[in-house]
């Protein structure tokens, strides 16, 4: 919580503000007989020239106690940290390390911008032995995938829980052949996705998380999340999200693709790697990073979020693997002035509940995505957009919060913005590890009682008077 030297410093600051009404001035000016004169309505050093730390005076108490309370309440274990434009108001346990869940894809988004480029594209390559003739590719064509993980197909963007949620539509990508001229592949479509290393689970992870939605099979060339059972894949529709082999599912959903756009695919599908000799036959170039990392963002895509640790290891470390972008994340946050002494990363995502993290780290982050227009724009809104959307429904947060989510099994954490009613805008951390019956709601519940800051006049009616 707030310490008392600082709460006592503030309140002398303001009743000492209280009781200074005018200031003489320290050198006279000849007036301007062209203009009239303009008379200050407030003090140079009166309380409204303070006005955050006239409220300050009771109302941080007031969140304090508020919070407090609240927490004592809370089974499990918690840290929050709340700011007001780099002022603290409330310290909880901010120091300690707690597991982040998807709060930490914060520190993979601010590594990329800095190591990868805001603008950088990810490249899918179709090749071939030789360069095709009248239309026609002789023999096999290779596709070289360039770690782009948004691509989907139609019948895949309908299970998305998000219906506004971004991704790049597949048959794009299959059109780029129809544009260069391609109409009939002699031999069969391969998939190479040798990229990145062929690693398609982090290791430390639970089995579980190979049976559900959580994460794809980690692979550089990967359509529907590496999932069969979708249209425009080779298999049947099913209810059933199945984990497949990545890129042997990419090969074979554009054969079946390009089938169906009238460019005929006389071999099958299968896997392997391109000739190095091979010629190019055309390529698609995907969206910016920072779209990319926005579709992370607000839809806490933990694939997004894996594949992008492994491409700024093979740029950082000459590596494709989560080891080597972990590590390179790491430094990039050092570099950037970050406090990671007693940061864990076992994963980009914040997927493995061996991941350690503190609020105090969690907050500096956030802050910091905050400078990123693009980045923080796309940070969920409370009952309106991206892992919010759901919640904070009729509440005192609805639409008031702005923050990165991060949920799992015992694990709850929220780092962003909250825009009071009072018309002030806090900056604040919280993670909740225990096994709390509310799960979500235990974040949410927090961020509810900072609608309350602060009781009183609006800050805006605290600030100095305009002139007469």
């Amino acid at each position: 919580m707030m310490s008392v030297r600082t709460h006592t410093a503030w309140v002398a600051l303001a009743l000492t503000l209280l009781l200074v009404q005018t200031a003489s001035a320290t050198a006279e000016e000849k007036p301007d007989p062209s203009k009239a004169p303009t008379v200050p309505t407030t003090p140079v050093l009166s309380a409204r020239r303070f006005p955050g730390a006239l409220q300050a005076v009771t109302s941080d108490a007031d969140l304090v106690s508020s919070i407090d309370l609240y927490l004592s309440k809370v089974v499990g274990s918690t840290c929050a940290l709340i700011e007001q434009d780099g002022r603290v108001i409330y310290r909880h346990n901010e120091s300690d390390s707690f597991a982040p869940a998807s709060t930490q894809k914060l520190a993979t988004a601010l590594a990329a911008i800095d190591i990868l480029g805001a603008d950088r594209t990810y490249s899918t390559r179709f090749v071939a032995a030789k360069e095709p003739k009248n239309g026609i590719i002789d023999g096999d064509l290779y596709v070289i995938g360039g770690g782009d993980p948004l691509f989907t197909t139609t019948g895949y963007k309908t299970v998305f829980d998000d219906p506004d949620q971004f991704s790049e539509d597949f048959v794009a990508l299959a059109d780029t052949l129809a544009d260069a001229g391609v109409k009939q592949i002699s031999g069969g479509i391969v998939g190479d996705d040798s990229r990145y290393d062929a690693v398609r689970w982090v290791p430390t992870w639970p089995s579980r998380y190979q049976q559900g939605d959580r994460v794809a099979p980690l692979s550089a060339l990967l359509v529907n999340d590496g999932s069969t059972g979708y249209s425009d894949s080779p298999t049947d529709p099913t209810t059933t999200r199945k984990a497949g082999d990545s890129p042997l599912l990419f090969a074979q959903t554009l054969r079946t693709v390009l089938n169906g756009r009238g460019i005929k695919v006389v071999g099958g599908a299968l896997t392997g790697r391109a000739p190095k000799d091979a010629k190019e036959v055309a390529s698609f170039e995907s969206v910016p990073m920072t779209k990319v990392l926005s579709e992370m963002l607000a839809d806490s895509d933990n694939t997004t979020a894996e594949l992008i640790a492994k491409e700024i290891g093979l740029e950082s470390k000459g590596q494709g693997t989560t080891a080597a972008g972990i590590e390179a994340i790491k430094e990039s946050l050092t570099r950037q002035g970050f406090d990671v002494s007693r940061l864990v990363m076992l994963d980009g995502s914040g997927l493995d509940l061996g991941n350690r993290m503190s609020c105090s780290l969690d907050l500096a982050l956030v802050s910091a995505v905050s400078r990123v227009p693009e980045l923080s724009g796309a940070l969920p809104v409370g009952g309106r957009s991206g892992t919010l959307r759901k919640r904070m429904l009729a509440s005192a947060s609805t639409g008031r919060v702005r923050a990165k989510t991060g949920t799992l099994t015992s694990v709850n954490a929220l780092a962003g913005f909250a825009d009071t009613p009072q018309g002030n805008l806090l900056t604040f951390s919280f993670i909740h590890n225990g096994t709390d019956v509310r799960t979500t709601a235990v974040a949410d519940g927090f961020t509810d009682r900072l609608m309350a800051y602060a009781k009183g006049p609006k800050i805006a009616t605290l600030s100095p008077l305009p002139t007469k």
